[in-house]
């Protein structure tokens, strides 16, 4: 009888065991959040219109992204988005992707100094919160003076980029732009130059201020 009640007792911990294994980590899936948003990674938190004090979200795909929402199926490519509304919901079985949800009742935005539109990116998206382009600049080329709003910044090729009017020798291994990571920044007025090989490729989602 012991070993009947044993062997029942392990059974059911292997399978305690392999149904945790099958569960995501939502804590580990979360790979940034401040107040005005989070961002997970290959994890959907939020794709419920449901979701507590969170209203829009975005999908940046980093590569082959299947989708299927209440607005219907989208296969996304790396570097392409898709985005959904508070009362929109969807599912993703396949691919890797960042889900980026935006927190309701954040705090109030802030302001760069002066604005000046940022050229040679392309919108994406644009609504009356936010609005996507795809940050773009060839090898060795200038952005001159520009200005940003809050935003995050989806990093999808290696490139070094420096701002020309203060940094006229650049130290290696610094402005490295890490792929297929995101970095949330504040508003600012600069100049950005390339100085790889390759195309500066991102993505930048950002808020939308009164200019």
């Amino acid at each position: 009888m012991k070993n009947v009640i044993l062997l029942f007792a392990i059974v059911g911990f292997i399978s305690t065991v392999n149904g945790q294994n099958k569960l995501p980590n939502k804590l580990d899936s979360v790979v940034f959040e401040n107040p005005y948003m989070q961002v997970s990674h290959n994890i959907t938190n939020h794709a419920n219109p449901s979701s507590v004090n969170f209203g829009s979200r975005v999908i940046a795909a980093l590569d082959k992204t299947i989708v299927n929402s209440s607005k219907g199926n989208k296969v996304l490519e790396r570097g392409e988005v898709a985005v959904f509304l508070e009362k929109e919901s969807y599912q993703i079985n396949t691919g890797s992707y960042f889900e980026i949800a935006f927190k309701k009742n954040h705090p109030p935005l802030t302001h760069p100094e002066s604005w000046v539109e940022p050229l040679k990116n392309k919108t994406v998206y644009e609504d009356d919160e936010f609005r996507i382009f795809e940050e773009r600049l060839d090898a060795g080329d200038i952005r001159e003076l520009h200005s940003h709003a809050q935003r995050l910044v989806v990093r999808l090729n290696e490139v070094q980029l420096t701002d020309p009017r203060f940094n006229k020798e650049v130290k290696a291994g610094t402005g490295i732009q890490v792929p297929n990571t995101v970095k949330f920044a504040e508003p600012i007025v600069h100049a950005v130059k390339n100085l790889s090989k390759i195309p500066l490729f991102n993505l930048v989602i950002e808020f939308k201020i009164s200019h």
